[in-house]
């Protein structure tokens, strides 16, 4: 088995394959399916065509983040997807106010599997299968083959690496997996162990719903207005506060990164964050970095002091350290000498 800085390494330089069947998937058909999710979500739903994706968040009327999500527009549904665990929640809200729409909520979790392959040869990969891949732009996707098994590739990356996420029946999914197995070998295909995985993603910035996204937070918290968020597709749940915000121009705490000095552990998350002894904001998510062996995270910090560079103290169980606060996504991963995303 690879260590941990030969895997990342060779991420680098290859592929990686991470199983994702843990998160959520809901078949949402009808014909007022893009209506009904245009109304209830944060971004545009109605510009969607067929092949198309975009990341949103569904909100609360008070505007409040219920879920963190990523919708896929299909001929004939809409795909959403979401992290591990936070669909059963969501799910009483999505059919509250789909009670008055000609649409259908289909919990797939369980039926289906996903993959993500990631890195540079990712690509290649995929086409050595025998897949057909999406035009190059984030959220685009295609129904394709892998061997004889349909599959649809979405071009994401949640680690900052160029990839792509495969979806397909569950029955299809060992049959897809050794196939790309077979003709990722000589590509230098390595499997990825989630505690890689989730360094990537904290350097990468992406959050994750129930850590970094709650529903204590606002939309525009999380620093992903761009992918995530309209501010001119008229009403929605939430809409108001939403939209006051950016007339306002900023919110009080914000996601941020960090990077740790003097530590060499990743420090618990809910650890408070301080600048001259007070409290700043608190830790959400923490890990190893791959690139460096040291620790990094993601927290919240109040806006008016999250500036790139600060130095702060975290104090947690096992004491204080200090950290660097840096913006998403983290820049440079120092150790590889690899080029900045």
């Amino acid at each position: 088995m690879l260590t941990d800085t030969a895997t990342y390494h060779a991420l680098l330089t290859g592929l990686g394959i991470w199983d994702r069947s843990t998160r959520g998937r809901l078949a949402v058909s009808g014909a007022d399916r893009v209506k009904y999710l245009h109304n209830v979500t944060t971004n545009d739903v109605k510009r969607l065509s067929p092949g198309q994706g975009q990341e949103a968040f569904v909100t609360s009327l008070q505007g409040k983040t219920l879920g963190y999500i990523s919708l896929l527009a299909e001929e004939e549904r809409m795909l959403l997807r979401t992290d591990p665990g936070s669909l059963t929640p969501l799910l009483p809200h999505l059919r509250k106010y789909g009670v008055f729409d000609e649409v259908d909520l289909a919990d797939i979790s369980g039926e289906t599997f996903e993959l993500h392959l990631f890195g540079p040869k990712a690509e290649e990969a995929l086409r050595r299968a025998g897949a057909q891949v999406p035009p190059a732009r984030e959220g685009n996707h295609r129904l394709t083959r892998i061997g004889d098994r349909l599959v649809r590739v979405v071009r994401e990356s949640p680690t900052g690496l160029p990839g792509f996420s495969l979806i397909g029946a569950a029955a299809d999914a060992d049959a897809v997996t050794s196939r790309l197995r077979e003709q990722g070998a000589e590509l230098g295909l390595v499997d990825v162990p989630p505690e890689i995985a989730e360094g990537l993603r904290i350097e990468a910035g992406t959050p994750v719903f129930g850590r970094d996204v709650t529903a204590d937070n606002l939309p525009q918290e999380l620093g992903r207005d761009s992918r995530a968020i309209s501010f001119v597709k008229g009403c929605y749940l939430g809409q108001e506060t939403v939209a006051r915000i950016d007339a306002l121009g900023h919110v009080n705490k914000c996601l941020k990164g960090l990077r740790f000095g003097d530590a060499t552990e990743p420090v618990p998350e809910g650890s408070e964050i301080q600048i001259d002894s007070k409290k700043v904001g608190a830790i959400t998510s923490s890990a190893l970095s791959p690139s460096t062996g040291s620790p990094i995270a993601l927290g919240y910090i109040r806006a008016t002091q999250a500036r790139e560079g600060t130095e702060v103290s975290v104090v947690g169980p096992g004491g204080t350290v200090s950290a660097t606060i840096h913006d998403l996504p983290m820049k440079s991963r120092a150790a590889s000498g690899s080029s900045e995303r």
